[in-house]
């Protein structure tokens, strides 16, 4: 079930799973919860939705499997190889891209030029 939030001129402003005082249950493909997510784009596909936001989301992810890795819950050998890879190349492009002066990345790093995305 999904509810809105809404504010005092009726306009829904959040969006929850969650049963919450001032909510209310709407549909899932309602004009207005779609018109909530595009923003009022009126081109608004859900598909395209999650293409554009899956960016953010990979970054969302890497920075939580940082977390995790610091905090000790796990270790990045633990990852498959192919994850410690794409990982690393990852966190290397940021670094060029954002001019880092970041301690270097781990020496047990591999950086391969058949990797097929840096």
């Amino acid at each position: 079930m999904l509810y809105a939030i809404r504010n005092d001129e009726g306009r829904i402003t959040g969006l929850t799973e969650t049963a919450q005082d001032g909510a209310e249950p709407i549909a899932l493909k309602s004009p207005e919860v779609l018109d909530f997510l595009s923003g009022g784009n009126a081109d608004f596909q859900p598909d395209d939705y999650l293409n554009k936001s899956d960016n953010s989301v990979s970054r969302i992810l890497e920075d939580l499997i940082d977390l995790l890795i610091t905090k000790d819950v796990i270790m990045f050998t633990e990852l498959p190889d192919v994850a410690q890879q794409k990982l690393l190349n990852r966190k290397l492009a940021r670094r060029i891209l954002n001019d880092d002066d970041a301690p270097e990345i781990e020496p047990t790093s591999i950086l391969s030029d058949d990797s097929p995305v840096i």
